[in-house]
């Protein structure tokens, strides 16, 4: 065998071997790239409800369970969704979050580090709210839409479920119960490990019936890989 019968051989093989090797490793490696790479979500992009923000309480957040429908990526959706000709599933998968829900306290003097030291006012509940709970104009929406904070459930530090928790002078805080990160009403960090305040729902409305719809998103800082970008745990 020539010298270019030997090279020529080589790369023959090499072409044939890629057209063997690369489609099944791109199956294989295509759910962890639309995970990782492209930021892709088992959590469907609708719209899911909260509850009614008329029982939103004013001295503490309020707590609801939500259930996000989702469709796993590494899934065929036809297998998921029962379809007549393929009925292997029997049930909805569905994501459980807790959502907390409170009234922003303006903040009258800021700290200089998160919310430690800085002294806020009274939670500020829509004043119309005490006699109206549904049939919502345009105006009053706005008005809830910008007074509320949506919280989710998970620290910022390792994903604990955080609590509020009331003190013995009437004053009350987020606790997370595993390595004391502490948040004020508004979610806002001040103390303890957490590297920044509590995940905010970035898309949330109110409508007309009183109700607080949610999507599954949240406010994601750029900054450091693994802390300021790390997104929040499933609780």
């Amino acid at each position: 065998m020539t010298r270019s019968d030997f090279l020529a051989l080589g790369v023959t093989g090499g072409i044939i071997g890629a057209v063997l090797t690369i489609p099944p490793a791109a199956f294989l490696l295509g759910p962890v790239i639309d995970v990782g790479i492209l930021g892709q979500s088992d959590v469907r992009e609708d719209w899911q409800e909260v509850g009614p923000v008329a029982d939103v309480a004013v001295e503490e957040p309020s707590v609801f369970i939500v259930e996000f429908p989702i469709d796993q990526i590494y899934g065929e959706e036809r297998v998921q969704n029962a379809e007549p000709d393929f009925p292997r599933s029997q049930n909805q998968f569905t994501l459980r979050h807790a959502v907390w829900l409170s009234w922003k306290a303006p903040v009258e003097q800021p700290a200089r580090y998160g919310n430690q030291g800085a002294k806020i006012g009274e939670p500020q509940k829509p004043a119309f709210l005490e006699n109206k709970s549904e049939g919502f104009t345009p105006e009053e929406i706005r008005e809830v839409e910008e007074s509320i904070n949506v919280l989710n459930n998970s620290c910022a530090h390792l994903g604990c479920p955080v609590r509020w928790i009331t003190n013995v002078d009437g004053q009350g805080e987020f606790l997370c119960p595993c390595h004391g990160g502490i948040y004020d009403i508004n979610g806002d960090w001040y103390g303890g490990p957490p590297p920044r305040g509590m995940y905010r729902y970035t898309q949330y409305e109110v409508r007309e019936n009183g109700r607080l719809y949610v999507k599954h998103g949240f406010d994601i800082d750029e900054g450091i890989p693994g802390i300021n970008e790390t997104e929040p745990y499933v609780i």
